[in-house]
């Protein structure tokens, strides 16, 4: 018995696996983004307060001069200076895993947002709340790429 054709299945094979993995590469990288433009949109509006003090680990004063100097408001924190909100970011390149597969993420960077970043998720979370209202979304992206992929 012979059998033929083994060399297109296999090209076949490896032409739909590349496929997906772009797709699930992109899809990757379209949940970072939402899930990175939720958690900012926790860390947007007025700062619950209006200035803060020269520091050497955190720079000069800071004064918005607001009216008032402090208000009690649910969610987020607001936006004080802006360097949370810059820090939060996403892998720009996403790893392979072996046996398929990317591995990304979503984060506050490091530098002068150490200091803070954790007390505030504590005190003001903006962090796991941007996350969770991002996450239902987030299924319809992997759907969607993977459809396209697989047609």
């Amino acid at each position: 018995m012979r059998v033929t054709g083994v060399k297109e299945v296999r090209g076949s094979l490896a032409a739909i696996t590349k496929e997906i993995d772009l797709a699930t590469l992109k899809a990757l990288k379209a949940t970072q983004a939402l899930a990175k433009s939720s958690i900012k949109a926790g860390l947007r509006g007025r700062p619950r307060w209006d200035h803060r003090g020269a520091s050497g680990r955190t720079g000069d004063t800071v004064s918005l001069n607001l009216s008032p100097h402090h208000v009690s408001k649910s969610g987020g924190p607001g936006r004080l200076t802006g360097t949370l909100s810059r820090g939060v970011g996403g892998v720009r390149r996403p790893k392979p895993l072996p046996g398929g597969g990317f591995q990304g993420g979503v984060g506050v960077g490091a530098g002068v947002r150490n200091l803070y970043k954790k007390r505030l998720e504590g005190q003001y979370p903006y962090f796991k709340p941007g996350l969770r209202k991002a996450e239902p979304k987030m299924a319809a992206v992997w759907n969607t790429a993977w459809a396209k992929a697989t047609r």
